[in-house]
């Protein structure tokens, strides 16, 4: 069993998430890390057990890296990635794919082929995966309504957050996530959307608040809102350790809610109806992302979440943004996004 050796770029605060899934990986190890910030760097290698590098030039360079493993910001990472491709390294990095759609459909165009994964909170997700399931089975109905609400605390420590131009606010930085959550579920094409935006407690470039619909063929929808209006709790800055609230529920085709829960101390998707409850175990997956990405590729299988599928939630979401009346996705779709 082959172990694939990497070279890190990036060692902020999504390195910080990624950490120990990448300690627990069998399959891939981290040898070298850059980040322009030296102490940064440091830090990271020493966690890993791996050296600094010089630059990020010097991972591509380095033949006997077969992975690069970029967690840079969206509006680094075009080049970085084309530089990787180039340099024959195969790729992880996350979400948002990039700052527009220019920049995502070149990516695509630069790693098609290349089993590039693009890591979102669903993927390697036991929760999402086992909601899945479920849903397909038909046994409570299928996607009827996807509702996530996020509120949380603004970036303040990562100016590049708030700029239009390098990252796109709290729908594009955050809430991305849950436009790839719902497509996956839904697993239909999105046939329609309604977008709100607003302004409400900071004088941001742009909004502090977001409200995006999805509609899927078939009658399924989507609705999905993210504040950063309220300047909830901040308990570690380097962390990126903040308060949050997060409401997250299914209504299925069947009349069933679907939560996620906690029951006997083991997580459950959890459906009720009537008085009615069903429970299903969510059980820990056997591989890591990183374990499961090796195996796919090397077996020839698609990845669990490709660029293409990322420059597509990034396309939805800049559609929506720049044509907010709400309307079927036909009419606008070659309307300009940024």
């Amino acid at each position: 069993m082959s172990v694939y050796r990497a070279g890190l770029i990036g060692a902020g605060d999504f390195f910080r998430i990624q950490s120990p899934i990448l300690q627990k990986s069998h399959r891939l190890r981290v040898e070298a890390v850059f980040d322009p910030n030296p102490q940064a760097a440091r830090a990271a290698a020493e966690r890993l057990g791996a050296r600094v590098a010089e630059s990020a030039e010097a991972i591509f360079e380095d033949a006997g890296l077969e992975v690069a493993l970029i967690f840079t910001p969206p509006f680094t990472r075009r080049a970085l990635v084309e530089a990787a491709v180039a340099a024959g390294k195969r790729i992880v990095t996350t979400k948002p794919l990039a700052p527009n759609a220019a920049d995502a459909r070149a990516i695509v165009n630069a790693t098609r082929g290349g089993h590039c994964l693009v890591i979102y909170k669903r993927t390697g997700n036991a929760q999402v995966q086992t909601l899945k399931r479920v849903l397909d089975s038909g046994d409570v109905g299928g996607l009827g309504l996807y509702r996530h609400d996020w509120i949380h605390h603004y970036p303040y420590w990562s100016s590049w957050s708030l700029d239009p131009e390098k990252n796109g606010g709290p729908l594009v930085d955050a809430m991305i996530h849950n436009v790839n959550t719902a497509r996956f579920l839904a697993g239909r094409e999105v046939v329609g959307y309604g977008y709100h935006g607003y302004r409400l407690s900071h004088d941001f470039a742009i909004p502090d608040t977001e409200l995006l619909i999805l509609d899927f063929e078939g009658g399924a929808t989507a609705h999905l809102s993210i504040t950063w209006g309220a300047d909830l709790a901040i308990y570690d800055v380097k962390a990126n350790d903040r308060e949050r609230i997060d409401i997250n529920y299914v209504v299925t085709t069947k009349g069933w809610l679907i939560r996620f829960e906690a029951r006997d101390g083991r997580p459950t998707v959890a459906a009720t109806k009537d008085g009615h409850v069903r429970q299903y175990p969510v059980e820990a997956l056997p591989l890591t992302l990183y374990d499961r990405w090796i195996e796919d590729f090397e077996a020839g299988r698609p990845v669990e979440t490709s660029t293409e599928e990322a420059c597509r939630d990034l396309e939805l979401v800049l559609l929506a943004t720049a044509n907010p009346s709400s309307r079927p996705v036909a009419e606008t779709a070659g309307a300009s996004t940024r």
